[in-house]
């Protein structure tokens, strides 16, 4: 049998640098081909960190402390030995000797052993890497071992450590890359989501009537129920000489809440995921289910003196439906603020149904749901209560200075504790 002295060639194979770029390029290539639904309805950095994660190159470590031994047997060639006198060198010379071998074993992506860093030696080290150990050996003859045993096992031990020279040289390259890999793929899901919500915008003027998908939504509810598409009706004002404007049914409005209700149980289901989130990264997949339903849903939609969350035209007359949302930070807050900036920023004088979404972390949500209740009926445009909503409460309320044109407000709360 053919015996060698040495083994493998290690960090000499390819460019450590290629096959860190080729990386960085699959990972932002996943992110660019991720479903565009999926960028909106779940937050965009937990899809670039679960990216992150499949293509960072984890530490590639020898476990020197778990190093191992042996000595066995091993016929010797010899025929390349200038001290020893061998009649024929064209062709082996076997003698007795002896294989000595250290197994080391290592963490971290094989591959990276045969890949040459941007540090490196025109003097690499040699050894064998397979399931998880690099073996370093040395055929030695028997006399030359029994003469120089300890040179023998001290060189063993100078191409251990050689070998992780070179990892420390291919893991400044790799930490550098991991960071840019980092770094670059937050920034490529960040965009693509601002491109996606721009494309959503886009939608939003194109003046093409709202339609409602039968099938998106039963995906995005709980119990799938048949609806119809949304038709605007004509909202009949009492008095004499009324110009009617387009609004829609109280069955679409119950539909909308209703599909908006079967996103915020998720949020309250998977809280861990949701609890510590800003609004609008709440807000993208409420957005992404009205959008996936009636096809015309787009955020951060300009309306009156400021962008409202949610919004669903109706052509060329505007929403049928817009909603805001916020996290619940106190009675103050939302009496002062919160709904206000809804009431008065928002709604124009023609709009007819709204949406006050409030998220609740808080542990005493009960009296917070009732607070908040509270202050909407305290509030000086409040008319009367309406019949709920999958449980959320629905109060109508008059336009500023016109008792005569009315709004429907949902007040639709989810309770995200951890």
């Amino acid at each position: 049998m053919k015996v060698m002295a040495y083994d493998d060639l290690l960090f000499a194979k390819g460019e450590l640098g290629a096959w860190l770029g080729r990386r960085l390029r699959d990972a932002l290539a996943e992110v660019a081909g991720t479903n565009a639904d999926e960028i909106l309805a779940r937050p965009h950095e937990q899809i670039s960190d679960e990216i992150i994660e499949r293509y960072l190159v984890p530490d590639l470590c020898l476990d020197q402390a778990g190093i191992t031994g042996s000595v066995t047997d091993q016929r010797v060639d010899v025929s390349h030995d200038v001290m020893r006198a061998v009649s024929d060198r064209s062709s082996p010379t076997y003698i007795a000797g002896s294989r000595i071998m250290f197994r080391v074993p290592f963490t971290g992506i094989p591959e990276i052993f045969s890949l040459k860093a941007s540090t490196f030696s025109f003097n690499p080290p040699r050894a064998t890497v397979l399931d998880g150990y690099v073996s370093v050996f040395r055929d030695i003859p028997a006399d030359v071992l029994e003469s120089d045993r300890d040179r023998v096992v001290a060189a063993l031990r100078d191409e251990v450590a050689k070998i992780d020279t070179y990892l420390d040289y291919s893991r400044r390259d790799i930490a550098i890359a991991n960071t840019r890999l980092q770094v670059q793929v937050r920034q490529a899901a960040e965009g693509r989501r601002a491109k996606i919500l721009a494309d959503r915008d886009t939608e939003a003027i194109l003046g093409v009537p709202l339609h409602r998908d039968k099938e998106a939504a039963k995906t995005y509810r709980v119990q799938p129920v048949v609806r119809r598409r949304v038709a605007p009706v004509r909202q009949v004002r009492p008095q004499e000489g009324f110009a009617p404007e387009p609004a829609i049914t109280d069955e679409d409005f119950s539909n909308i809440v209703t599909d908006i209700v079967s996103t915020t149980r998720m949020f309250e289901r998977l809280a861990v995921t949701y609890a510590d989130l800003r609004e609008e990264r709440l807000r993208d997949p409420i957005l992404t289910a009205l959008h996936a339903i009636y096809g015309g849903a787009t955020g951060e939609t300009f309306s009156k003196r400021g962008k409202t969350d949610i919004y669903l035209p109706w052509g060329d007359d505007g929403p049928v439906f817009l909603a805001e949302c916020k996290w619940w930070t106190g009675p103050k807050a939302f009496a002062e603020h919160d709904l206000p900036q809804l009431l008065d920023r928002y709604i124009v004088w023609r709009d007819t149904h709204t949406a006050m979404v409030l998220f609740i972390r808080n542990k005493n949500a009960t009296a917070i749901i009732a607070e908040a209740e509270a202050i909407i009926r305290a509030h000086p445009r409040y008319l009367r209560d309406m019949n709920s909503i999958q449980g959320s409460p629905a109060f109508v309320l008059h336009k500023d200075g016109d008792r005569d044109r009315e709004i429907t407000l949902e007040l639709i709360t989810a309770v995200i504790q951890r």
